[in-house]
């Protein structure tokens, strides 16, 4: 908690995260993977459903890496295989209590999506989430039962590369996440 007299700032981690397309291949230990879920666990829901689920793959278990990479469509083959993660952010459709349909799953999976990718850029990661993926393919390959949870994103994490070895595209795509909309344009008071 903050007194009047001290100068308050916007987290440094919100403001450095985005969605590179070229990492490093600096590995992701297992204590920053579960870093990056205990990110997630703490993220706000309705109910304190937690109506999330994630699967991941690490690029050193070739197979199970290559499984998840088929899963993404074209474009985002082009460049995913350089991250040392990928994940499927899964979202369970249904509230346990009385099983009625859960409509803030979505919004409560983006919430642990991006308390995720907050942790990560904290950690000098980054998290790129990807809604260029195959759905069917996904819920064949986690073996998921179709009416209760279904795949919202698939997320490629590591170290970002280095920005002296950006194409035009990626230095084009930093410049873009580094423009952002003034706040007047999307925040309205309402007063009576």
């Amino acid at each position: 908690m903050t007194n009047n007299s001290e100068k308050i700032e916007l987290n440094e981690a919100i403001k450095n995260r985005w969605s590179p397309r070229k990492y490093t291949d600096h590995p992701v230990t297992d204590e920053m993977i579960s870093l990056l879920f205990e990110a997630a666990r703490w993220a706000p829901s309705a109910r304190n459903e937690q109506p999330w689920r994630y699967f991941f793959a690490k690029k050193d278990d070739e197979k199970a890496f290559e499984q998840f990479f088929i899963c993404l469509d074209e474009g985002n083959r082009k460049w995913a295989n350089s991250a040392q993660l990928l994940m499927v952010s899964v979202m369970k459709t249904h509230y346990d209590f009385e099983h009625r349909p859960n409509g803030k799953a979505l919004h409560d999976v983006g919430a642990a999506n991006v308390s995720l990718a907050i942790q990560a850029a904290e950690m000098g990661l980054q998290a790129h989430q990807m809604g260029g993926f195959d759905k069917e393919k996904a819920i064949e390959l986690l073996q998921l039962e179709k009416e209760n949870y279904e795949p919202v994103t698939m997320i490629a994490v590591g170290f970002p590369a280095d920005e002296n070895s950006f194409s035009e595209d990626d230095k084009n795509r930093l410049e873009q996440h580094n423009s952002r909309k003034k706040q007047k344009e999307f925040v309205f008071e309402f007063q009576k």
